[in-house]
């Protein structure tokens, strides 16, 4: 059995495994989105599959009518684990844990192009640790699987120097992205522009880019023609109207969304910890400490998308931890690969243990589930450092 194969049937295990503690352990969703989702995906594992694009609320939270708040991308793997007999109400935490580890997966890859498979599993072990992670792993909502968007459109982009699967990749990422989150996707959109610019400046990367646009485009408009079949009424228009009057309803005040850049800054020192605190030392150390880390392109890419994805959601009148999910990735990516650099002791550690490398990380991930699953039933708090 070769390592490859070896590691595959590892994490298959620790899937399995976490997935049969949510579903023998007690649980309740806390948080109102993971609620939501996993409520609504329960009621449309029921409905025909020809009607799963036009989910209702079903009297949830009190609302009626249809459920447009965001294409219904999240609501579908919950509802076809529930009909394949996976316990109801687990069944979104089910989708969220195969989101994490092929994120988790991807990250791995992404690193370990730039190095060796030992900067990807420093990554990965590194990404495990950060308390967005930690939150984030017993939740339902859509952050995961559009972090797996992101993860897997950059590495598309990688990996497309040398491979026509990286195309593929990079397309199938921008479509997840869009019937996940909608509008989001111009975070993916955004980062591929600044990979281009930054890392892979040609133009087979960009026609990529371009060709995955009108893709989605594509795919925009045959959701489209589905539920006007199904409901005969718009979805992108009363999505986007949604979307609109709550980005926008206040206004443009520029002191305001200033305010709002440093509730982010905020945010990103807490959930990208401990590892931004070593990107941000190697900015600020004198010039004969540094580890020249900085020069390395993958990690000026990693630093300029997390800005833009700030500076983007700044510009909103609404705001959330949430928000920025890939930011807290990415920024948390660029100070591991400050950390590994500055610790070759660490990376040794991980050369003398690389075979043994997947059996602790599936062991470390089955034992956070249980961590998590017991913190979140009995003393269930969200990290909240400075109100919105």
């Amino acid at each position: 059995m070769n390592d490859r194969t070896r590691a595959l049937l590892v994490f298959s295990l620790a899937l399995v495994l976490m997935c049969l503690i949510v579903n023998v352990f007690p649980y309740e969703y806390r948080d109102s989105d993971s609620l939501c989702y996993s409520v609504i995906s329960q009621r449309l594992a029921s409905e025909p599959i020809p009607t799963w694009c036009a989910p209702q609320w079903w009297g949830h939270g009190g609302l009626q009518g249809p459920f447009q708040e965001h294409p219904p991308g999240i609501l579908w793997l919950p509802a076809l684990l529930a009909r394949l007999g996976v316990k109801p109400n687990a069944a979104a935490l089910c989708a969220n844990f195969l989101y994490i580890l092929l994120s988790l997966y991807f990250l791995f890859r992404l690193a370990g192009r730039w190095a060796d498979s030992l900067l990807g599993w420093g990554a990965v072990f590194g990404i495990v640790l950060t308390p967005v992670f930690i939150q984030y792993l017993i939740r339902a909502n859509q952050e995961p699987p559009l972090n797996l968007a992101v993860l897997a459109g950059i590495y598309g982009l990688a990996r497309y120097q040398d491979s026509r699967r990286g195309g593929g990749l990079f397309i199938a990422a921008l479509v997840l992205a869009v019937l996940v989150k909608g509008v989001s996707v111009l975070l993916l959109s955004m980062l591929a522009g600044l990979f281009w610019l930054i890392v892979a400046r040609n133009k087979k990367t960009f026609v990529l880019i371009v060709v995955g646009h009108l893709v989605i485009l594509g795919v925009a408009a045959l959701f489209e023609f589905w539920y006007r079949s199904v409901t005969h009424q718009s979805f992108w228009q009363s999505y986007y109207a949604i979307q609109s009057a709550r980005s926008l309803a206040g206004g443009f005040q520029p002191l305001r969304k200033v305010y709002n850049l440093a509730w982010y800054a905020a945010r990103v020192l807490v959930f990208a910890a401990p590892w931004v605190y070593f990107l941000l030392y190697e900015w600020v150390a004198p010039k004969k400490r540094k580890i020249g880390r900085l020069r390395d392109p993958l990690l000026r890419f990693l630093v300029a998308g997390s800005l833009a994805v700030i500076v983007f959601f700044s510009l909103s009148d609404r705001k959330a931890d949430r928000y920025i999910f890939p930011a807290y990735i990415l920024l948390a990516l660029a100070g591991l690969m400050v950390f590994l650099k500055a610790r070759p002791k660490v990376t040794d550690w991980l050369r003398r243990r690389e075979r043994r490398l997947p059996v602790y990380l599936g062991a470390m991930l089955v034992v956070l589930t249980l961590i998590r699953i017991f913190f979140h039933s009995h003393l269930y708090r969200f990290i909240r450092i400075w109100p919105q």
